[in-house]
């Protein structure tokens, strides 16, 4: 057993992750569906074999309207190999508003299970937004590229493709 579980501090941590995994945060039905993973996978113009060095919902610090929610999904990547595409670096940040979440429970999942015997890679499309000429982030609330190994892929959203 991991020396993390048994760390009394880290109890309750992982009491809250799982309490958030249970809640299944989905998009609203409304939502327009995503293409196949297949076809995001041909899209895609860099993909990474990665792993979640850490995982964190915070306020975002943007300068937004009146009422718009302002807490942002901030993923901290390893970056572990690239599968397509070129990307220099070993680590990468990504982004997720509120709306929709993206596979948020999938990566609280590997996110808990970072360093856990070598189960804890998946691949993910650096989705990069341009804000301005010099200024950009990676997304992971457009239509992305993901695949999770088969025992963290979250059987609702892969309901949802079908």
């Amino acid at each position: 057993m991991p020396k993390a579980l048994l760390n009394p501090h880290m109890r309750p941590c992982f009491t809250a992750i799982l309490a958030l995994m249970a809640i299944d945060p989905t998009p609203a039905a409304g939502m327009a569906r995503c293409p196949p993973q297949n076809e995001l996978l041909a899209k895609a113009e860099i993909v990474v074999e990665a792993r979640v060095k850490s995982l964190s919902i915070g306020e975002s610090g943007l300068l937004l309207r009146e009422n718009f929610p302002t807490r942002m999904i901030r993923a901290d990547l390893e970056i572990k190999k690239v599968i397509k595409g070129k990307f220099s670096g070993t680590e990468a940040i990504v982004y997720g508003t509120l709306y929709p979440p993206g596979p948020l429970r999938d990566l609280m999942a590997m996110a808990v299970f970072y360093g856990f015997d070598g189960r804890d890679t998946f691949e993910w499309e650096l989705s990069r937004q341009q804000i301005a000429d010099d200024v950009a982030w990676f997304s992971m609330n457009a239509c992305t590229y993901h695949k999770f190994p088969d025992w963290v892929a979250d059987e609702g959203s892969a309901a949802i493709e079908k």
